[in-house]
């Protein structure tokens, strides 16, 4: 497979990361302790902790101090890859470890599809990509990206660092309404979900967000086939099978390791699943469970695998696309030739009403007279929990199903080996 500057290795653009040092192996270790007493003796009961706030070293801090949480580990504890193992598909003994029913985060880097097990960051939350400079100009350094995801938030970002300044970013100390606080090592603490820098010597400024698919893996194959994925020689020793929080992302669990600024926002169960673009304190969010319910039965009575919701955005028209056997949600800018669009479904297919054109998932206009266009992915869009969204989005919107709906659309991942039947609506066209 050739990419867009060379051929991709898993020695060469992703060398393996070094093995952690027994502190740091020891130091997550006991977090996952803690973590089991707590959903043993407690059941997930609300933690108590402290909101300290950063030591010295953190200044400069656009947020009062007593806003982090000190999650009671040093910096690193939970230890973040940087350039960890890739492999084929097709390598057995390092890639056996995922499913066709697995959450990936799926991009494209260095040229190349590749897929991010959800299941590496439920113990890392930090992937810190470096691709090699090209060789025939060594001054033009590789691409950079470094994808997150918060556990305790169950929120999912993809960021290009380099207006950060920084290599390598590490999970700190800290959370933030339980979200995850990066650290670019300068002293500079990060939220995920704000993206921007909130305490230290780069306070202000903030990180790019580059669009990502959340999906199957199995869907993921079928788009990408050729795909590259991160494998599990992390040079750490951990379960990566093993979802190590209980039910903590259970829907329904109204508990909290450490505590929120404000309450939870009723709108919505705890820790729904939502998709959604910000806009300052506001945006929208849409439910997951809303458009796999709406897939499922549109207005006509029909089961389909599809759904496209419209809303706006920033001030400007954008649409959820929704496809089911990728059980995965992916939000567009909905305007093609310079015209906003809105979209239906009609006869199981997304169809904008202004040109009657079909879209399949990836945003392709595949028919009709819009055909050969392309809608472009929302780099701000990103998934989390519903908690986690209304917290730093307080004034958000929240899209509201056309048809009334049950609510209770939640879906459950099966150990399930076999590829999904094909769908043609994950079917590329064009050249990515």
């Amino acid at each position: 497979m050739t990419g867009a500057r060379h051929r991709m290795s898993p020695a060469g653009v992703f060398p393996r990361a070094a093995k952690c040092s027994v502190a740091r192996w020891i130091g997550l270790r006991g977090r996952a302790l803690r973590i089991a007493l707590v959903l043993s003796a407690v059941g997930l009961a609300a933690c108590s902790g402290e909101s300290f706030g950063p030591p010295s070293p953190f200044s400069n801090c656009s947020l009062p101090l007593t806003s982090f949480t000190d999650a009671g580990a040093e910096r690193s504890s939970i230890p973040a890859l940087t350039n960890p193992g890739v492999a084929t598909r097709l390598i057995a003994p390092h890639v056996g470890y995922v499913n066709r029913r697995d959450m990936v985060i799926g991009l494209e880097f260095n040229g190349q599809p590749l897929a991010i097990p959800l299941k590496l960051l439920w113990y890392h939350e930090v992937l810190n990509l470096q691709a090699e400079s090209d060789p025939g100009d060594p001054s033009v350094a590789g691409e950079r990206l470094t994808i997150t995801y918060s556990p305790l938030t169950g929120s999912v970002s993809v960021f290009d660092p380099e207006p950060s300044g920084t290599p390598d970013f590490a999970v700190s100390k800290y959370v933030l309404d339980n979200n995850l606080v990066m650290d670019d090592g300068s002293g500079t603490l990060y939220p995920q979900l704000s993206r921007t820098a909130t305490c230290g010597p780069r306070d202000g400024s903030s990180l790019t967000r580059v669009p990502y698919e959340l999906m199957l893996y199995g869907a993921w194959l079928q788009i990408f086939l050729d795909t590259w994925i991160a494998t599990r020689a992390t040079g750490h020793d951990f379960l990566y099978t093993l979802y190590p929080y209980g039910n903590y992302r259970d829907p329904d669990n109204a508990s909290l390791f450490y505590p929120t600024s404000a309450p939870i926002d009723p709108r919505r169960r705890p820790k729904e699943r939502v998709v959604g673009v910000p806009s300052g304190t506001g945006g929208i969010a849409f439910a997951i469970s809303d458009l796999r319910e709406m897939a499922a039965r549109d207005q006509e009575g029909r089961n389909t695998s599809v759904w496209a919701a419209s809303a706006m955005a920033r001030g400007e028209p954008i649409v959820a696309f929704w496809n089911s056997t990728a059980q995965s949600a992916r939000i567009y800018r909905a305007r093609a030739n310079g015209r906003p669009l809105t979209f239906e479904v009609v006869d199981g297919r997304r169809q904008d009403v202004e040109t009657g054109s079909v879209w399949n998932f990836s945003g392709e206009a595949v028919d009709g007279p819009l055909e050969g266009e392309k809608l472009e992915a929302h780099p701000e869009a990103y998934h989390a929990f519903w908690f986690a969204w209304a917290a730093f989005q307080p004034d958000t919107e929240v899209w509201a199903a056309p048809i009334p709906l049950t609510g209770s659309a939640d879906f459950v991942p099966a150990d399930d080996a076999a590829l999904p039947p094909p769908d043609p609506d994950l079917v590329r066209r064009y050249p990515r």
